[in-house]
């Protein structure tokens, strides 16, 4: 696989729906608590990034065929971080990160976006986004980051 097969596909399949996950927690999180600039937001991080944690789990198969097979050391670094079968200490680096950024998107829902569109349908808008993002990458290349091998065609 390509550098930039890797690029797209890491584009795809974790970039844009880590962003649009944040988003989710942001959103529903000030679609339940309306005074969310208060000592609150500190669960709303905690439980946003235990969350994004778990979707980090199911997809580092993916990541890390992505990894293996990148050659440029600077995509390889980016990639290599979001590796959480290591060291304890880059999983809790990686879970501060994601309550850190949950933090900062409850922060930013809060302030761009009118309770209108936060109680309305911007959930559903991003879901979808999410959905069309991961069906483009599993697209481009399953075969590649797929963990099953071609069965072998059996002679009668």
């Amino acid at each position: 696989m390509s550098n930039k097969k890797i690029v797209v596909i890491y584009l795809f399949f974790f970039f844009i729906p880590y962003i649009v996950s944040l988003l989710i927690a942001g959103i529903a999180y000030n679609a339940l608590v309306l005074h969310a600039l208060t000592w609150r937001i500190i669960v709303g991080g905690i439980v946003g990034s235990l969350g994004i944690f778990a979707v980090k789990v199911i997809a580092q198969r993916p990541v890390l065929i992505m990894y293996r097979s990148s050659t440029r050391k600077s995509l390889r670094r980016f990639i290599h971080f979001f590796i959480l079968e290591r060291d304890k200490v880059i999983i809790g680096l990686n879970l501060l990160i994601d309550f850190l950024l949950c933090i900062g998107s409850i922060y930013l829902v809060a302030n761009v976006l009118p309770i209108e569109h936060i109680l309305g349908n911007s959930i559903g808008w991003l879901v979808l986004i999410m959905m069309i993002s991961l069906t483009l990458a599993s697209y481009l290349e399953f075969d590649s980051l797929s963990i099953y091998t071609e069965k072998k065609k059996i002679k009668d």
